[in-house]
């Protein structure tokens, strides 16, 4: 079965959270990755206490639901001293992983994401110094091969920092980019709307992305948020682990469903 194209896949996606009752829309405004993609794009300039707040805030999605940390953001905001660089150099980690786990936002790796922080901060710093400022570096290259270069090692790798996190970071500081998290990967799978025979890598499907946002006529980020939406436990939830078939328009063009009826 062919995979939907652009068009269709963006509509469909559309279609099936407005009757799931997701203002899709409202909601992606509200995470303000598009938004601050326009405010790149009208020349705002972003401060290395933005790059340091995307960072954080990148690392706190990290395998675990969104929703709280999205409707604690002026609490994480206080916990990490309204993203002052050298106060959180400053910090104790133990106390920044105590407050973040007692408004419920903290990970798995919350632990050896703070005991990082200082060290990456003094990276950030370093690209600073290096690049004249942290906007030429995120610039400086695309997407991909910035990401590649803080999560791979090297002078510039962040810790407890992967390739997924890195562009969810450069998504935070108004870079067109997919995040190519287990949801994106799944759907785009040939389980799923059969984008890739197989599972795709993480690169695979943040290149994928990118293309069919492109042939859809809509931001990169836009188009990934819309597709993390759609899956998402606490969103759509719709084509999740255990995927709502019934109420997806999306359907006729995926595989599951015909996987499910010959088993």
């Amino acid at each position: 079965m062919p995979a939907p194209s652009a068009r269709d896949l963006l509509f469909g996606l559309q279609n099936t959270l407005r009757a799931c009752g997701v203002d899709h829309e409202q909601t992606i405004k509200d995470f303000g990755q598009v938004a601050a993609a326009e405010a790149r794009a009208s020349g705002r300039l972003f401060t290395l206490r933005d790059h340091v707040r995307g960072l954080l805030l990148s690392q706190l999605s990290n395998q675990r639901p969104w929703k709280p940390i999205a409707k604690n953001q002026d609490r994480i905001r206080r916990v990490f001293f309204d993203y002052d660089p050298s106060a959180l150099q400053h910090a104790d980690p133990m106390d920044l992983v105590k407050a973040i786990r007692g408004i419920s936002c903290g990970n798995r790796a919350i632990a050896k994401q703070m005991k990082a922080l200082s060290t990456n901060i003094g990276t950030l710093h370093r690209i600073e110094s290096d690049h004249g400022s942290l906007d030429k570096f995120v610039t400086s290259s695309d997407p991909d091969g910035v990401a590649m270069q803080i999560s791979r090692p090297g002078p510039y790798k962040l810790k407890q920092v992967g390739y997924a996190l890195g562009l969810e970071y450069l998504r935070n500081v108004g870079i067109r980019a997919a995040k190519p998290d287990l949801h994106v990967r799944r759907i785009l799978s040939g389980e799923r709307l059969s984008y890739f025979p197989g599972q795709p890598t993480e690169r695979q499907a943040a290149e994928a992305v990118v293309k069919l946002a492109a042939e859809a006529g809509c931001n990169a980020t836009y188009f990934d948020n819309l597709l993390w939406l759609f899956c998402a436990e606490g969103y759509g939830n719709v084509c999740g682990a255990s995927p709502r078939c019934s109420i997806c328009a999306l359907r006729n063009s995926c595989s599951y469903p015909m996987r499910s009826a010959s088993t």
